[in-house]
């Protein structure tokens, strides 16, 4: 955690910062963002063009999980730092409707730009939450896969995220995660304020 940057400080920052790439997808900023972004990590054109624009405009992913997903017909997953919904949407279809979807967010215009994608796309079977990593609305023991595309990084808290994965998930569920991490901590002058969370 940043010295002198408090947890409310950068949860109040990373929702701003996620609401605004919601909003204003085009717009430059300190990572990248949009559709070239999903397909440069991986995801394939033909999965991408039936989807809206909308659900990879604001995609800020670090890879393509879903060959990793091992997906089946009518599991649960969760889908945590769901964004406006790409890797929702892409599950949801995998599962079928006797499966479902949850999209976690903690960014109320991601979360809004997720529903309206959802029904774009005509997906009925995925629901968007709007809480923190920190403390899902998900009950115990329900959750078959959890996707965690890039959110570990953003959270100031993250024994906290990984306690609530492994509260959700049921014996035997999975976790596929993708992030950053470096091999030595990063010198202290680095992260001195919350705007440094998004080098």
């Amino acid at each position: 955690m940043a010295p002198g940057v408090e947890p409310a400080k950068i949860r109040h920052a990373v929702r701003q910062k996620f609401n605004d790439v919601a909003i204003l997808p085009n717009n430059r900023y300190r990572f990248r963002v949009g559709c070239e972004l999903a397909r440069d990590v991986g995801y394939p054109a033909e999965l991408l063009a039936p989807l809206p624009a909308t659900a990879a405009e604001s995609f800020t992913g670090l890879a393509y999980l879903h060959p990793h997903l091992a997906l089946r017909e009518g599991e649960q997953v969760l889908d945590l730092g769901c964004g406006a919904g790409l890797d929702t949407l892409v599950a949801a279809r995998a599962v079928g409707p006797r499966g479902l979807v949850v999209g976690v967010d903690m960014a109320d215009d991601m979360i809004a730009k997720a529903r309206n994608n959802a029904v774009a796309a005509g997906i009925t079977n995925a629901r968007f939450a709007l809480a923190e990593a920190e403390a899902l609305s998900v009950d115990d023991g329900v959750i078959d896969v959890a996707i965690v595309n890039g959110i570990f990084n953003l959270c100031p808290e993250k024994p906290a995220v990984a306690h609530e994965l492994g509260r959700v998930l049921r014996p035997g569920g999975r976790a596929v995660v993708a992030e950053i991490t470096f091999s030595k901590a990063l010198p202290p002058a680095t992260l001195q304020s919350s705007e440094d969370w998004f080098r």
